[in-house]
């Protein structure tokens, strides 16, 4: 597998964020959850996983770590990105997208 930096990154990040947060819309509404209170929940979480993304670090037996995800093209390329992410600033705008607004 190659590494590969691509400005085509963000594009790529943002979706994902989308895709993340039509899952966690869909997951609320089947459990009745008030759609008003769904779109502040899933606001909230997503920006709060986004800074996770973005400025988060996890620690794993005594090593620090900045979470970071990147996309396979299925040709053998990982598409990652050398600067630092900026979901956060998407979440909620992302979410407002999600729900037509």
């Amino acid at each position: 597998m190659n590494l590969k930096i691509s400005e085509q990154y963000e594009d790529l990040a943002t979706e994902w964020q989308y895709q993340m947060i039509l899952i966690l819309k869909k997951a609320l509404a089947k459990f009745g959850v008030d759609e008003n209170q769904a779109k502040e929940i899933v606001g909230e979480f997503a920006f709060d996983f986004s800074m996770l993304h973005d400025q988060g670090e996890i620690k794993v037996e005594g090593n620090s770590f900045n979470p970071r995800i990147s996309f396979d093209d299925f040709s053998g390329n990982l598409i990652l990105s050398d600067e630092e992410s900026n979901l956060h600033e998407y979440a909620f705008g992302s979410t407002s997208e999600a729900y037509g607004e």
